[in-house]
Parts: C-alpha cells; structure tokens; sequence
C-alpha cells in the first residue's frame, strides 16, 4: 500500500539532512509507530508522505509511492484529490490549523463538501455534527457554532482528529493524535482509530512518545534517532528483545508491571 524507500529529507540549500535513508512498507490495515525522542525525524516522516514538508523541506533522494503511484510526482490538483479522502492527517497542534475569526461549522462544511461534491449545506453539517460527538465533544452542533477560540487546546485536537477521519481514509498519519487530551478521551480515540482500522481496512503511522500506547495499538514499532532507523520490527521483538541500546534505555524509562513490555 505505502512504500517509503531509501527517503533523504533537508530544509534550505545548506542545511543538512534532517531524516536520512528511512525506508518503511504499510499494508493496508497496519498499524506502525515511530518512536524516539523529540527531533529525531519523525514528524518529517510523515509530512513528506502527506506532502507538506514546511516551506524549504524537500526529499532529496529515495522515492514514496502509494498504490503503486509516485507521490513526489504529485502536483497540486493531484495532492487536493488525495488529501482528505484517501490521506488523512492529525496533526500536533490541529488548533493551529484552523482559521480562528470563522466558526468551526464553516470550516467543516466547506471540507466535507470540497471531498464530496454531491453532499449539500445540511447533511455536511450533520456530517460534522455526527463526526464531533464521536471523538467525546458534547453538543455537536454547539460546537459547530464555534469558533477555534472558545474551545480548549484539547477540545481543538478533537476537531482536528473529527476532520481527519470523516472520510474512513485508506492512511491516517496521526502525530501525537491523543497527547493534548485526558485519560478518558485518549482511550475513545484510541478506540475510534483501531475501529477505523478494522472496519476500513485503514492503515495508520502514528507518532507517539508513548510507548505504552505503541505497545497496545502496533503491529510493529520503528525505533528513531537523530534522522535515522536505529531499531524496527514487529511489536513484541521490539518491547521484549531490541536489537538496539537506545531501544533499550527507552524501555527501561517505562514503568511496567510484570516485567514484561508486551501485552
């Protein structure tokens, strides 16, 4: 499905490579976590198959293919067709992503009616409102009446995370997706994207600092430091026998109990 091959990312003329030779294959319905410290490439990862390395970033070598198709061969037009339907992405801080003086109906509408044609002002509206209350928000279309604003830091990744499964996309990129939410809440969307999974078929690389949440959800565990692989393999290889010391000392930060990383 997704094949990430051999990828060399860097920002400006002078700078150097921020992710270096990182090679990945997803099938569809996978679950892969890339973990490491802060800086390491990970979010790079995934913007360079979403297409929105910032202003500068671009893949110097290596090539990323989805279907079989070039997705560094993609102009604009091709990128607007696949985002949002096919591609999904919650980012970080999804807050920021959104236009804070237009209420966040608007900017909902205007997504699912920009990725479905046929689909009038009332039922992307219900759509939104629907999709809302699964990911915990209270009053739907209260808060479709809303702007960025007046909703907290988490309250805004769950619109975030709204938008981007509405459309039960084939590859959901989700970064830190439940790190700004409580207990409760990361639990219901951790629920929502196994759902997504195995109802869909979807396969998602998530981004996370969590190893317990990696554990839990993955397949299969790939390990990042400093722009590189240092570690990867199916989940209870990597939780129970890392190859890798800095696999290791990541580990052994983790409170367990049992003794045993795999559940």
């Amino acid at each position: 499905m997704l094949k990430i091959q051999d990828i060399t990312v860097a920002y400006g003329k002078k700078t150097k490579s921020v992710l270096r030779h990182f090679s990945l294959d997803v099938q569809p319905g996978e679950i892969c976590s890339l973990v490491g410290e802060s800086g390491s490439g990970k979010t790079t990862v995934i913007r360079a198959v979403h297409g929105t390395l910032p202003e500068g970033g671009k893949v110097l070598e290596g090539s990323i293919h989805y279907k079989g198709e070039d997705l560094l061969s993609y102009d604009e037009n091709a990128w607007g067709r696949l985002r949002g339907r096919e591609i999904s992405m919650i980012f970080q801080d999804s807050g920021a992503m959104m236009d804070p003086i237009r209420t966040i109906g608007s900017q909902f509408c205007e997504y699912i009616r920009a990725h479905d044609k046929k689909c009038g002002k009332k039922e992307a509206w219900q759509r939104g409102v629907t999709m809302l209350e699964q990911v915990r928000l209270p009053d739907g279309d209260n808060i479709m009446k809303s702007y960025p604003f007046q909703l907290s830091g988490g309250m805004c990744q769950r619109v975030g995370i709204a938008f981007a499964m509405a459309f039960q996309p084939m590859l959901l990129l989700a970064d830190e997706p439940t790190s700004a939410l409580d207990v409760t809440t990361q639990a219901q969307i951790v629920r929502l994207m196994m759902d997504l999974r195995k109802e869909a078929g979807t396969a998602i690389i998530l981004i996370t600092h969590n190893l317990a949440l990696a554990a839990y959800m993955s397949d299969k565990i790939v390990v990042m430091k400093n722009g590189e692989i240092v570690d990867q393999g199916d989940r209870k290889k990597i939780l129970n026998a890392p190859d890798d010391p800095y696999t290791k000392k990541l580990l052994d930060a983790v409170p367990v109990l049992g003794g045993n990383y795999y559940v």
